[in-house]
């Protein structure tokens, strides 16, 4: 019984869940009191019942209140309780985990309606469910083999690289009846992954979500995902979803606002948030600069570092160079004039740099380099055009302020591992807008969440709050 309440083994791209997981997903489908008596349930990747087992001891529960007819209660059991398991073991240890649940009332022989199935061929419970729960199996199509065609047959399947849990939430809702709820906990990357995008659409424009729990960088589950608990609803009488955040010193969710669609779908993606915080975050996603007063980009990308990168018996075609994710500076090995990369023959005039180049061919060799790319030059060319000018590097993950790392750059100093921007700002500008809580806000909304508490971003995400803030700072209008 233990992986029904801590294991987080993975099976098939599942990862097990803890009661107090199920015991949330339940309570915000409605899933209590005795309005679930005679009502279908199912848990369409049941793995070995840890969903199954607690809607079992529930409905026991509420049944017994009412009336001590053990033989009907076994019949219901059969009749309103459905699960569908891939593995053989695992839908068999489902049954034995079940049976062992329902063993201090005396029920025995209980023909379980437990399908060793796959699920993406099962139709037979479409349109009959009151409530769809679960842990959907966590796979990307690619990693599917023989599924993927399946897979692809469906409308929330096609774009991007998507993810099985994504299909998943078409089966669920394909399954409910016309007043049912759906209750799974996912991973969130469906709040803005392209792979995503048709669910999003099909959820606002139907109306279908009800509440949202996000657990941000609480884990559930050993692995690194992170995950949020979705509520799903037919013939919702409301245009507006419930949004939760999670709080981990006491397993609970609690209430954060009342959100209207237009509020958290935001350039078709979805922030969750109170109401103010997501009205400042649509103002600067959606802030279109009349003139761009910053560029930022990614640093060096060399796919060699440890050879580009380091400390070298020659200073010939060699720049500094600032790590922007620690702030420390090197020496990096520049093969470049005016942008282009030097022939080989006058890059190696110097013996030093023949002898090191030809002692580390087999590694530049056996790199993913770019089209029109030399096996001695940088495996990526951005950033190779802006080292002879100013620029501030910048790192990429950070928990609060004071883990900004701004680095002012002179001309001809190189930025790898981080992001570099290019503007006419003043470096105290750059510092005010940055070096703030509203910055940490911003990040945190966008969802990107790393171990440890941390944030990352990208340089898009850096460039839409800089235009944004630096209009506010000096009165710029939108475009």
């Amino acid at each position: 019984m233990k992986s029904l309440a801590i294991s987080t083994e993975k099976l098939n791209g599942r990862f097990y869940t803890p009661e107090f997981i199920v015991n949330n997903v339940l309570d915000l489908s409605s899933y209590h009191g005795q309005k679930i008596l005679k009502k279908h349930v199912i848990d369409n990747s049941c793995g070995d019942g840890a969903f199954l087992v607690v809607v079992v001891k529930r409905y026991c529960v509420e049944y017994l209140k009412i009336s001590a007819d053990l033989q009907t209660l076994s019949k219901e059991l059969v009749k309103y309780i459905h699960g569908i398991e891939i593995n053989a073991t695992e839908a068999k240890k489902c049954i034995e985990n079940l049976n062992n649940a329902v063993n201090i009332y005396n029920l025995q022989n209980i023909e379980w309606d437990i399908n060793c199935a796959d699920t993406l061929t099962v139709d037979k419970y479409n349109g009959k469910m009151d409530y769809v729960i679960g842990n959907p199996p966590y796979v990307r199509v690619h990693n599917l083999g023989n599924s993927f065609n399946n897979i692809k047959k469906f409308s929330f399947a096609q774009n991007g690289m998507t993810d099985l849990y994504i299909v998943f939430y078409e089966i669920g809702l394909k399954m409910l009846n016309e007043n049912g709820v759906l209750g799974y906990i996912t991973p969130s990357s469906f709040f803005n992954s392209l792979a995503g995008k048709n669910m999003r659409l099909h959820l606002v424009s139907n109306n279908l979500l009800d509440k949202i729990v996000d657990l941000k960088h609480f884990q559930a589950f050993a692995a690194t995902t992170y995950t949020a608990i979705t509520i799903l609803k037919y013939n919702r009488q409301q245009h507006t979803t419930e949004y939760y955040q999670f709080e981990d010193k006491n397993n609970f969710p609690y209430y954060v606002d009342t959100l209207d669609a237009e509020d958290y779908c935001i350039c078709d993606n979805f922030y969750f948030a109170d109401k103010k915080k997501l009205a400042e975050l649509k103002n600067i996603l959606k802030y279109k600069p009349i003139k761009d007063n910053f560029i930022v980009k990614n640093g060096f990308a060399t796919l060699a570092d440890r050879f580009f990168i380091g400390n070298f018996d020659f200073d010939e075609f060699t720049i500094p160079i600032i790590k922007a994710s620690t702030g420390k500076q090197y020496k990096c090995i520049f093969p470049y004039s005016k942008g282009k990369l030097v022939p080989f023959e006058i890059l190696t005039a110097n013996k030093n740099i023949k002898n090191y180049f030809e002692a580390y061919k087999n590694l530049l060799l056996k790199r993913s380099l770019e089209k029109n790319s030399d096996w001695y030059g940088f495996g990526r060319s951005q950033g190779i055009n802006d080292v002879y000018r100013c620029k501030y590097a910048v790192n990429t993950l950070i928990k609060t302020y004071s883990d900004l790392r701004l680095i002012k750059c002179d001309k001809g100093v190189g930025v790898y591992s981080g992001l570099y921007i290019l503007t006419e700002a003043t470096e105290s500008e750059l510092k005010e807008m940055l070096y703030s809580e509203d910055f940490v806000s911003y990040m945190s909304l966008l969802g990107k969440y790393k171990s440890g508490g941390y944030y990352t971003f990208s340089s898009k995400d850096l460039k839409n709050y800089l235009e944004y803030k630096y209009s506010q700072r000096n009165g710029f209008g939108n475009e």
